[in-house]
């Protein structure tokens, strides 16, 4: 399997739903770092290419957080999360009592600590939630970070990931917590070889 424009409607319903248990469990896992309840939309799925990704964020010119990890183990590739300036200043109010940041661009230490540490605990959910239905061990790397236009973001940071496919399997929710909209943009690239695997692994090849 060469990418992941070979899918058929039945592997693709199926990471559909793959990507509904493991937003699922990210959500679980977010409404317990932030002592809050969180309530989760209900997750779509599109395949889509690298150089759409900055029209769902608002244009090239939109200022998002992106969050980078590498994914480990048998089922192996990379997990990114994008969350818009306005989300990741509402996640840093949260989570830091006092915290009046109102430009990601001047982040603290703390701050910056904070919003990995979010990263590293929704794609550690995911992938927990993916490894248990797989039945095969997945870990994460430590998450990296940047904050910049989606447009240089994504021409920078995701250029590598191209060599693999032009294509990406996205995974897109939303968490309310407290009235407001936490839209986190959820984007997984298997390796083409671990594809292969996953989908073996959940009976659909």
């Amino acid at each position: 399997m060469e990418d992941i424009t070979s899918l058929t409607k039945i592997q693709l319903d199926a990471l559909r739903e793959v990507g509904n248990i493991g937003s699922g469990n990210a959500a679980s896992a977010l409404a317990q770092f932030l002592n809050r309840k969180i309530d989760m939309a209900v997750p779509s799925a599109s395949i889509m290419d690298f150089k759409d990704i900055p029209a769902i964020l608002g244009g090239p010119g939109t200022r998002v957080m992106g969050i980078f990890l590498k994914v480990l183990g048998e089922i192996s590739g990379r997990f990114l999360l994008l969350i818009p300036e306005d989300t990741s200043i509402k996640l840093l109010k949260t989570l830091i009592p006092g915290c009046e940041i109102e430009d990601p661009l001047k982040m603290s230490e703390l701050e910056s600590s904070c919003m990995r540490e979010v990263g590293n605990i929704l794609a550690g959910a995911f992938l927990n939630a993916l490894s248990a239905l797989a039945q095969t061990p997945m870990l994460n790397s430590l998450p990296s970070m940047t904050f910049d236009m989606a447009g240089s973001m994504i021409d920078s940071v995701v250029a590598d990931m191209t060599a693999v496919s032009d294509k990406v399997l996205m995974i897109e929710t939303s968490f309310i917590e407290s009235e407001e909209d936490l839209r986190i943009h959820i984007f997984l690239l298997p390796e083409p070889k671990s594809l292969r695997i996953l989908l073996q692994k959940i009976g659909v090849i």
